[in-house]
């Protein structure tokens, strides 16, 4: 089971999570979250990771120029779309050989599906004007749905997962990875490393 823990904020953190096991982070670069990181302070200690894990900076509705801006930082591997970007932007980044994922808001049990010219796909929970982090779920039938729908595709599930119920979600909806953010803090910003364990033992015990 693949495992990212989103809204990495500090070194610390990125470590701990890293030792815990996780296979990918997240780092935010959309001023409008909580976790906003400055990309320029981040930088410095992104690139001194490890290159066993994924480092992806999340952005949500970027210009094509912060896009690759973000994308060329020392130490990120891929981007991730969490806003309403369109296909034809997304087929612009592939294009200029940036590698993203793309987040999908779930409305409903009979979604149809866009080409937005990756494989990887984030589902996430519809939070009115929030795009992540919210805390809040999706019926995870839902997801199981599209997942059977299109096997060629690497679905992450995230909304409102944690320790508690992220095994059930995984038995329920069977998704290529887990994502997660609050619900593994003690408080916004700070990852409880003890919670990050649980949740990536839970993850994989299914």
């Amino acid at each position: 089971m693949f495992v990212k823990i989103c809204g990495i904020t500090n070194p610390a953190d990125a470590e701990g999570v890293i030792a815990a096991g996780a296979d990918a982070l997240g780092f935010n670069f959309w001023q409008g979250s909580e976790r906003y990181l400055e990309p320029a302070e981040a930088e410095e200690w992104i690139r001194e990771l490890p290159d066993s894990v994924i480092r992806v900076g999340v952005l949500v509705n970027p210009t094509p120029a912060y896009a690759k801006e973000i994308a060329a930082i020392d130490g990120i591997d891929c981007l991730q779309l969490h806003g309403a970007e369109s296909p034809e932007f997304c087929q612009s980044l592939v294009e200029a050989q940036i590698p993203l994922w793309k987040a999908i808001p779930m409305t409903g049990r009979e979604m149809a599906l866009r080409d937005f010219h990756t494989n990887r796909l984030l589902l996430d929970t519809v939070a009115g004007t929030k795009f992540g982090g919210t805390a809040a779920r999706f019926p995870w039938s839902w997801a199981s749905h599209l997942i059977l729908a299109n096997p060629a595709r690497e679905f992450i599930l995230a909304g409102g997962l944690n320790p508690e119920n992220v095994a059930e979600a995984v038995n329920q909806a069977r998704p290529f990875g887990v994502d997660v953010a609050s619900g593994v803090e003690s408080r916004p910003r700070h990852k409880d490393i003890y919670r990050v364990r649980d949740f990536i033992t839970a993850a994989r015990s299914v």
